[in-house]
């Protein structure tokens, strides 16, 4: 298990907030009229299962703001990290039906059941798709002291150099995803453990690990300070925060890509009515120029969906992960 003191743990926070702040400091040039729900819901929070500063923080504020302004009734945002999602999931489950909405990654709900066996929740039954909200977008960083400047090299040196190269990539799909990578290339590396992606960011810079994977948000301000060096991006198109980025596609790994779905969640039994009007305002919400360019300064790919189209792409990511966590397990070694 790495380590790291006091002060590294104020930077990773200054880090994060840093980012936090500067995505939620550009505001629409004209707020949007609100939209009294029709069937009187109010939900009152929204949970989600991230360290606050982090993407999907980030996501979540600007989500719940842009919402109350158009709902017209305030939205508070609750950050409930820890035990990969299950401490938020737990939470939302055992509000009162209505007073809360659920944000999340996708893991909370495909890969968490996998790592953990037993989850205090049903992940169909007790959570409502109601539209995706974001791609959380991840990249590939190396210290700027490594001798690489492509993914092409860093596969080179780490096969000149077996299992001496190290990597970190957060649990779940990041570390499944990369644990594929170093399959498919034929290297060899061995994994670091952190909690979370701003510590080994720092660690990264500091050239105490070798490789990371993380989501692009985080990973930006080290590497446009040259303190680390972003290799390529996950995604299947180049990120809008980072155009020079070349994709693992264009770099000669296509099967080598992850991005973050970022959705919304309602409660078990809530009304079709409801769902149906939370999705179309939050694609409506989506749209707005302004709303989604700070989703792509915040390192993010903003996009809504159905209800129906959401259900079907978690059931696919469920069943592609699946198959790499019965190759490698879910839960990386401590």
């Amino acid at each position: 298990m790495a380590t790291f003191t006091p002060c590294t743990r104020r930077a990773a926070l200054r880090l994060t907030a840093a980012a936090a702040v500067s995505a939620l400091a550009r505001r629409p040039a004209r707020a949007q009229p609100p939209t009294p729900p029709a069937d009187g819901a109010r939900p009152a929070r929204m949970i989600h299962p991230a360290a606050v500063g982090s993407a999907p923080d980030v996501a979540a504020r600007l989500l719940a703001e842009v919402l109350a302004r158009r709902r017209g009734h305030p939205i508070a945002v609750e950050a409930r990290g820890g035990a990969d999602g299950i401490i938020a999931a737990d939470a939302f489950v055992r509000s009162p039906p209505g007073e809360a909405v659920f944000f999340t990654f996708s893991d909370v709900l495909t890969v968490a059941p996998l790592m953990h066996g037993r989850v205090p929740y049903d992940p169909d039954a007790d959570f409502v798709p109601i539209s995706v909200v974001a791609d959380d977008l991840f990249a590939v960083s190396v210290g700027s002291g490594l001798p690489v400047r492509t993914l092409e090299e860093l596969v080179a040196l780490a096969r000149a150099r077996p299992g001496a190269l190290n990597w970190f990539a957060s649990p779940g799909t990041p570390y499944l995803a990369f644990r594929a990578f170093l399959r498919d290339a034929g290297i060899d590396m061995a994994y670091v453990s952190y909690r979370g992606a701003p510590p080994a960011l720092l660690d990264l810079a500091a050239g105490r690990i070798h490789a990371a994977l993380t989501p692009l948000a985080p990973a930006l301000p080290l590497g446009r300070e040259g303190r680390t060096r972003l290799l390529v991006a996950t995604g299947p198109e180049r990120a809008p925060a980072a155009p020079d980025l070349p994709t693992t596609a264009e770099a000669g790994m296509p099967g080598f890509r992850i991005t973050g779905l970022l959705g919304l969640f309602g409660w078990r039994g809530m009304p079709d009515a409801t769902r149906d009007a939370l999705s179309a305002q939050t694609r409506a919400v989506l749209a707005e120029p302004a709303t989604a360019e700070r989703f792509r300064a915040a390192g993010m790919a903003p996009r809504g969906s159905t209800p129906a189209a959401y259900t079907a792409e978690l059931t696919e990511s469920r069943a592609r992960w699946a198959v790499l966590a019965r190759e490698f397990g879910a839960r990386p070694p401590a």
